[in-house]
């Protein structure tokens, strides 16, 4: 008889670890006497610190505040702390110290605290003159203003009773009166092109004083053509091109040929290419008009019809 051979694991699953209190689905039994638990009341206690340190800081704040308010509130009245000085620094040359002083003169006396500098700024920058201009609080009761004037350079536009000016940086203004004695320069020319007469006049006054005449009107025109009158009332043209060539032909030629004929001439016409062009005063001093050519080597002159072609 072949008894069957059993067959054994040689391993096994690793058993659940036991939930306390039970065994096989059944609640533990507890064995002797069960004791009994008494919870003593619990007693809430209420921490202030925090909160009083919080109150007393908030305290802290509205009482320094409200210090804070009152002695500036005191010290902005107007009895306390009067301007009493304005200190006026710069160079004088078209404003008058009477002017600047009737600026400030409503200003003295107010709180010096609660003065309004920026409005006393823009006061004194609307005068025409005044090209910069800064104001500053000094303790206890003094104002310093300092304070740029404006450079004038000459008269602006053709119309001789128009008061209105440019300065040296080509900006046009108005100013109720001009202290600085004349004659000024006039200039006249198309919005925008302020600072290139300005520059051109200056290069056309050298040149004309080595001729020994002065420079005293430059205008240019809608078509930019220039025009130059002098002191002795001499009107020279000079077309739109070649501004500084022509200007330079003329003071060559000016002392040899018409230096000696300058109070019988009215105008001189340049916008040729190697000639020019004179208008005299009066027919009866010759014709009205002549025109010559000039030879650029020798500076010689000869005779040109007038029907000769302008350059």
């Amino acid at each position: 008889m072949i008894i069957p051979r059993t067959f054994f694991p040689t391993s096994y699953p690793a058993p659940r670890p036991p939930i306390p209190g039970w065994k096989l689905g059944f609640r533990r039994k507890r064995r002797g006497a069960t004791a009994q638990v008494t919870c003593a009341p619990v007693k809430w206690q209420f921490n202030w610190q925090p909160r009083l340190r919080w109150l007393g800081a908030v305290l802290a704040l509205l009482a320094g505040g409200y210090g804070l308010y009152a002695t500036t509130h005191r010290l902005l009245e107007p009895e306390r702390l009067p301007l009493r000085h304005v200190n006026l620094q710069g160079e004088i040359r078209n404003l008058s110290q009477a002017e600047l002083q009737q600026l400030v003169q409503p200003y003295l006396g107010q709180n010096f605290l609660a003065l309004d500098i920026g409005a006393l700024q823009a006061i004194l920058a609307a005068n025409p003159w005044i090209e910069q201009v800064s104001v500053h609080r000094q303790w206890p009761d003094r104002l310093k203003v300092y304070f740029q004037e404006r450079t004038a350079f000459g008269q602006w536009g053709q119309d001789e009773m128009s008061n209105e000016m440019v300065d040296v940086n080509g900006v046009r203004f108005r100013p109720a009166a001009i202290l600085q004695p004349g004659p000024w320069p006039r200039l006249a020319g198309p919005d925008g092109h302020e600072t290139a007469l300005i520059h051109s006049y200056r290069e056309a006054d050298v040149l004309l004083k080595q001729a020994g005449l002065q420079l005293t009107q430059l205008t240019q025109d809608e078509r930019r053509a220039w025009r130059i009158v002098t002191a002795n009332g001499l009107e020279i043209r000079l077309g739109r091109d070649h501004f500084l060539e022509r200007l330079q032909r003329f003071v060559n030629i000016y002392p040899h040929l018409l230096a000696d004929l300058s109070g019988k001439i009215a105008a001189v016409d340049l916008r040729y290419t190697h000639g020019f062009a004179v208008r005299w005063v009066s027919p009866a001093a010759g014709s009205s008009a002549t025109m010559a050519t000039t030879t650029p080597a020798a500076g010689t002159v000869a005779a040109r019809p007038k029907g000769a072609k302008a350059g």
